[in-house]
Order: C-alpha cells, then structure tokens, then sequence
C-alpha cells in the first residue's frame, strides 16, 4: 500500500483547508497555467511542429485574390475552434494571434484538470492528482500543433464534470449548460466529444434495470443530442469525394507495434519537444504502479470498465486512417485523466519534492528548448531575401527536425515563406474537406501531401531507397531506381515551381537537381534554388499554383 502515515507524508492538503472549492481550483489552474505559458512570451511563435502550416492557411484565406487554387471551407464545421480564432483576431497579427490561441488552449485544460478531478475524487485527491497531471497541460497535442484537438480535450473534462452533476441531479438549466457546451465542443474537435458520448452510453448501457437506463439516457445522453446531430451532419460534410481521394495514404491505415503502443503512453502525453524535457517519464512510470496498488470506488462515467474501454480502443484502432495521423493516440490524455483519480489521497514527502521539481525543471527546459528551436527556424527561413514575393516555391526537407527530438519542429517551416513573401504552399493541409481550405483542382498526388512532404526524407539516398525494396547492399540496380524515381518526380514538379527550398540534402542526391535551377543562397543546412529570371518568368506566367 502506498499510502504513507500522515505524520511522515508531506503537508501538502494543509493550505487549501482554508479555501472554497472555486478558489482552490483557480490556484491550481493558475500553477498549471504559469508553468506551461511562459514560454510563449519568449518567441515569436511556438516552436510547434503543424503551427506554421495553420498560420500560412490563415494567410491563404485572408488573401484568397492570391491563392485561387484553393477553396475556403467556411467556418460551420468541426476542428473550427483555431480557424475562426485567425478570423476574428489575425487582423491584428497571426503570430500574435496563434500564440494567444495557445495560452487559451493551455488555460483550458489547466482549468479542466482540477475541476475533472474534484468533481470525480473529491478535494483530499487534487493534490497528489495534481503532481501527475502538469504534462497533459502542456501535452504532446501541443507540441505536434493539434490545437482544435487540445482544446477539445480541455473542454470535454469540464464536460464530464457537468454531466456527473446531471447524472446525480438533473436539472433543466444544467442540461442547457451541456448543449451549450457540448456544441463548442464539437466545434473545436469532434474525437474527446465521440469520447465523451461513448462513456455516457456506457454508463447507461450498464444500469441495473430499464428504468435505470431510461433515465440515465435522459439525464445524459439527451443533452449531447444535438452535438451528436451536428456531428453526424458534419462527417457527411467532411467525406472525401472520389474524386479527391487519390492522395498516397487514401483508403489505407497503419498499426503501432507492440512496444509502440507502451511507449505511446507516454510519448502521446509528454510535451517534450527534447530529450532534455523527457522528466515527464517519471510521471508516466509511476501513475500506473501507484494506482496498481489502490482498490479506489469505481467512478460513475469514468469507471473500471469505461477504463477498459478506452484501452481497447487505444489498442484496437490505427494509429493512422486515411490522411489523420496519430487517430488513437488521442485516446491516451483520456486514460491519463482516469488513472489521476485512481491515486493514493497522501504521498510520502520525497515523492512530492520529485514530482515537483520535475515538474518546475521541465516548465524551466520548455523555455531553453523554445529558444533552441527557434533559431532552427531562424536559420531555416535565412534565404527570405533570395525568394521574390509570389514565388512557387518547392520545399524539399531531408530532414525535418535539428535540434528537435520528439516533434519534428521543421516539417512546416515553410510556412513563414508564405506568410512573409506570398509564396505558394505545396505542403498546404487541404487534401480533405475536414481542412479549412481545399484544393479546386488537385495537382497530381505525388505533389500534394502526404507523398509530397515525405518523398524527400524518404528517397534521399540509394541506400534508404534499398531498404524500401528490400535490397542490400546497395547495387547497381537500386541506385537505378532511385534515380528513376527522382526522374519522375522532377517531371512533374519542375514545370510547376521556380524555386527550391532545400534543406539538409545529401551530397549524393544534390546532382539530381535538374540543371536549370541555380543556387541562388546557401548557409548551413538551407539552399535556395530559382531558374534563370528569363525561363522563372514564364513559369510564373504559365505554371499552375
């Protein structure tokens, strides 16, 4: 039993003793909050890996006089939340604004935390909840730039908490509250809404008796109606149509491993965009011992069973369907949140003193590792000056990260391109009508993601081009290939861009670049490219964008 003798554990449940429950919530939202905002103060924006791509499509709709290609989706759907943040406030800046939609984002789930786990523990629970819960505020949605889903998240804990409280005693007002809330849920992310549905239902499938069933539906189910309702409109909305389903990863779905799946359960919760920011291991190994060892009362909506649930699901779905990547993966920040009300009411006193100081060392790295980064970026968009406003510009990433570790914080670099210059966006998100924007009319699929933004990482050498077809060693024949590959390629995408932004290419692979393109820039890791001004004007002229 972890449970310690009071005289030996820490005081920690002393000074909230004084404190009503609002006011012991705002103190730990506020803690939550200061130690995964700060940062943002000290750059420009966060060095988040799909944050640039949001940013450059909040440009692209602003200015669609210079992206016709592309056709904006309107702002009366699911994963909206981020969208109409930029509508309404990137007036003023888009840096400035994504940065703002951050700290809401951080401040939510801060505030949802602590409201989930009293209403769900009780007050003597929120401290030693607390010690484990500071990495799903600045979580790995954040980092990877799944805002719309991250916010969801936040937004479904507090719901869970108001349903508890209709499930206990409903109430006309409260079940406007859920309609209300559930709504915005959708708005922001449809999966932690389908969560939310899911273990309601299972709360009311698992009533002892009919009666019991009927009102736990009307208690519970009824109010998420119509959120339900809007979602299944929207997913109509959201289908691909045949005609546009013809990128590489349409129709197909990947699965983790068996290791992949354990070390997800860390790696999908931990915000640590370096290794030097991998103290959130210590949580994510010692939650799971601490409440092997508790026989807790089972809790209504979040019980053994809905636990087990999750689980399943968590192991059962694909890590990728289609074009979503990391699908199950949103599972586990839920199984995170259950297990924190599973934890021992009192903690031995070094325990406490680890969780914190990892907790105050990780908040300290999470600023050094945001300005490391952020001169990533610098030395990334350095040839700002060699690319003349409209470019079409190619992005070819043979690596996606430098310093970065867990989150490849490069993969959409090439967005301040477009923001700064106007230039075009190859690796735009607009494969799917679930995106903001959507191409009118599709390039061909090797020139739109995900086959684009993976082709240079993936056949940059002959080597990794063997491994893909299973040859070793190298021979003649597989170097062969690659170049064939590279051929086809450059077939299709030198009529179509002027410049090419390169970074960190091999220097087997550099010759393949086809002769009319010049280096126009080159320092550290980046090169720019552009045809000569003669044979670039007449693309700009007659090259689709």
């Amino acid at each position: 039993m972890i449970e310690s003798d009071p005289s030996s554990s820490s005081s920690y449940l002393e000074p909230s003793k004084g404190l009503t429950d609002g006011r012991l919530v705002a103190l730990v939202a506020l803690v939550l909050f200061v130690l995964g905002a700060w940062p943002l103060l000290l750059v420009d924006l966060p060095p988040f890996q799909d944050i640039p791509n949001h940013v450059a499509i909040a440009h692209m709709i602003a200015h669609p006089d210079l992206y016709p290609e592309f056709a904006f989706n309107g702002l009366y759907k699911s994963n909206s939340a981020l969208t109409l943040w930029f509508y309404l406030l990137g007036g003023h800046g888009l840096f400035g604004a994504a940065r703002g939609f951050v700290a809401l984002v951080l401040a939510v789930t801060a505030l949802a935390l602590p409201v989930f786990v009293l209403r769900f523990a009780g007050r003597r629970a929120l401290w030693p909840a607390m010690g484990f819960a500071w990495p799903l505020v600045h979580s790995f949605a954040v980092v990877m730039g799944f805002l719309n889903y991250a916010l969801g998240f936040g937004l479904s804990l507090i719901l869970l908490a108001v349903l508890d409280r209709q499930r206990e005693r409903a109430t006309s007002a409260r079940g406007a509250a859920i309609v209300a809330l559930s709504v915005v849920l959708w708005y922001a992310h449809p999966f932690p809404l389908a969560v939310v549905g899911a273990l309601c239902g299972l709360h009311c499938a698992t009533r002892a008796s009919w009666p019991e069933r009927r009102a736990a539906a009307l208690a519970l189910l009824l109010p998420l109606a119509p959120a339900g309702l809007l979602a299944l409109v929207a997913a109509q909305h959201h289908l691909i149509k045949a005609e546009h389903a013809n990128t590489q990863t349409a129709g197909t779905f990947v699965y983790l491993n068996p290791w992949e799946i354990l070390a997800h359960l860390w790696t999908d919760v931990s915000g640590a965009l370096t290794r030097f920011g991998s103290m959130t291991l210590v949580p994510a190994l010692l939650l799971p011992i601490l409440v092997w060892n508790q026989r807790p009362p089972d809790r209504p909506l979040l019980s053994n069973r809905a636990l087990a649930m999750l689980a399943v699901a968590y192991v059962g779905l694909p890590v990728m369907l289609s074009n979503w990547w990391y699908l199950q993966c949103r599972l586990v920040p839920f199984l995170w949140a259950g297990l924190l009300l599973r934890l021992p009411r009192q903690l031995p006193r070094p325990l406490v003193i680890g969780l914190a100081a990892c907790a105050l060392s990780f908040s300290a790295v999470t600023g050094i590792d945001y300005l490391r980064l952020d001169r990533d970026r610098a030395e990334f968009t350095a040839g700002m000056s060699a690319v003349p406003t409209r470019a079409t510009l190619l992005p070819l990433l043979f690596e996606k990260s430098k310093t970065g570790d867990f989150v490849a914080t490069l993969t959409h670099a090439w967005g301040y391109y477009t923001v700064g210059k106007d230039t075009s966006a190859a690796l735009v998100f607009a494969a799917e009508r679930s995106y903001p924007i959507t191409y009118r009319t599709f390039p061909p699929r090797a020139l739109i993601p995900p086959a684009l933004d993976r082709f240079a990482e993936q056949y940059a050498t002959p080597a990794q081009v063997c491994k893909i077809v299973q040859h070793f060693p190298i021979d003649a024949a597989c170097t062969a290939l690659w170049r064939e590959i590279w051929d086809a390629f450059w077939q299709q995408a030198e009529p179509r861009f002027g410049h090419l932004l390169v970074w960190a290419m091999p220097a087997e692979a550099r010759p393949l670049i086809p002769a009319r393109y010049h280096r126009v820039f080159a320092s550290g890791d980046l090169e720019i490219y552009a045809r000569e001004p003669r044979e670039y004007k007449t693309i700009l002229d007659n090259a689709p964008r």
